[in-house]
């Protein structure tokens, strides 16, 4: 037993891919986790009721601004890991070219939509500022999803995944940290939003400098003149095909984060979205650490269905279970420490957001259960079938969310997560189990 044990250990010590998900999890749960530090210090600052209009401010760009998410970035992964291990650095080069391509177009159209952001915040919250600040915020993910992604995807194929993990961290330490100094300072929410765009320029800018390094150290890819000659040439019908169903299917889990704040701010005031936000950004806060499993198993997952597709079902099984054990540990060491943990880091003004941690026990103990999914449904070519699901859920759990929201307030809110999550993973979960041999 004791010799099973050793070698399991020592499997783990060798494993490439283990050594990468925990390199890669350092990064992103470090970048998270100083996220969420200045975001506590931004909220104890703020205090509940600007702290409420700032989170409103942040989910409503996050919604808006789906089109310049991480879906397209997911979409082409394999496409660009195939043509790095073919060597075909003209492939490489017309995929990369694509990326810019379809982040430029996503790009202009969301910032048309930033002119409307005004009449929708005051529309739903009456208060136009709301749609200004989350105009701001649009921006700066414009810049930090940018070039900045495609460096990520070149890193992460390249496997230097030790830079990676620290332009992660550097992205949310700079753009979570300028935003705190600018409060800090007196400038509020104003401060706030515009210190995320200050620090996602500065990113972008970083980003060309890593990209003329990889040029350098890696001849396969093309230097910034080549591929931004490339963007025009390069044919959308090609990949977008390809492209286009992952990436709606990735900006889908983005919709299922971004709503929860946005839907309960219709119905309840300011200050109490602040406590719900909190409370559902710290059990994310804890549960990002199944992230960095999820970015790995997407190389992961096609790699198994080529080489030995017997052992596909074996592994998402394991993967899962794996994940469900993990978020349950986590979720209910998160739950007990809240009430010290809320009176400590935020402060007395925001203790009552602690009974909702408790009440969102079950979304976050199921969460992990999900950690595969996406990959393997894009895997098995089967994303459409994902897409489906999750619009179904979220066509009939919309209208139910507004309606507990309504009538039970922030516990409907609580109600409404943990019944999206919970359903569309079950649901997911049983049909790939059955679907795979």
């Amino acid at each position: 037993m004791i010799l099973s044990l050793k070698n399991k250990l020592e499997f783990f010590r060798q494993s490439l891919f283990v050594r990468n998900v925990a390199t890669l999890q350092i990064g992103s749960f470090g970048g998270t986790l100083v996220q969420a530090v200045f975001g506590i210090l931004i909220a104890r600052l703020l205090q509940p009721e600007l702290f409420g209009i700032y989170s409103l401010s942040i989910g409503l760009a996050a919604l808006v601004g789906l089109l310049l998410g991480a879906g397209m970035q997911d979409a082409v992964s394999t496409l660009v890991s195939s043509a790095y291990a073919k060597n075909d650095k003209d492939e490489l080069r017309d995929v990369l070219a694509f990326l810019l391509k379809i982040t430029f177009y996503a790009g202009i159209v969301t910032l048309l939509i930033f002119f409307f952001t005004p009449s929708l915040a005051n529309h739903f919250y009456g208060d136009s500022m709301i749609g200004w600040y989350a105009g701001i915020i649009l921006l700066a993910v414009f810049f930090s999803t940018s070039f900045n992604a495609i460096v990520q995807l070149a890193l992460q194929v390249a496997g230097r995944i030790k830079p990676l993990s620290l332009i992660i961290f550097g992205d949310q330490f700079l753009r979570s940290g300028l935003a705190f100094i600018f409060v800090f300072f007196g400038l509020g929410v104003l401060g706030g939003v515009s210190g995320h765009l200050v620090g996602a320029v500065s990113i972008f800018i970083f980003s060309l400098f890593v990209w003329a390094w990889l040029n350098r150290a890696y001849g396969i890819f093309p230097s910034l003149r080549d591929l931004f000659k490339n963007i025009w040439p390069v044919s959308l019908k090609k990949y977008f095909g390809f492209s286009l169903w992952v990436a709606v299917d990735r900006n889908m889990g983005n919709l299922f984060m971004a709503l929860p704040v946005v839907l309960t701010g219709i119905y309840v005031s300011s200050a109490e979205v602040s406590f719900f936000k909190l409370a559902f950004g710290y059990l994310n806060l804890v549960l990002s650490l199944l992230g960095p499993v999820s970015v790995l198993l997407n190389m992961q997952f096609p790699k198994i269905q080529i080489e030995d597709p017997a052992k596909l079902k074996k592994k998402f099984m394991k993967v899962s279970l794996f994940g469900l054990a993990i978020s349950t540990i986590l979720t209910l060491a998160a739950v007990i420490i809240s009430p010290l943990a809320f009176k400590i880091l935020y402060g007395e003004s925001f203790v009552p957001s602690v009974s909702y941690v408790f009440g969102l026990l079950a979304y976050g103990a199921l969460y992990g259960i999900g950690v595969g999914l996406g990959p393997m449904w894009r895997a098995i070519n089967k994303v459409k079938t994902s897409i489906l699901i999750n619009f179904i859920i979220l066509g009939a759990g919309i209208p139910l969310g507004l309606w507990l929201i309504k009538n039970y307030g922030l516990w409907g809110a609580v109600i409404m997560v943990t019944i999206w999550f919970t359903v569309s993973h079950m649901i997911s979960f049983a049909y790939l189990v059955r679907k795979l041999k």
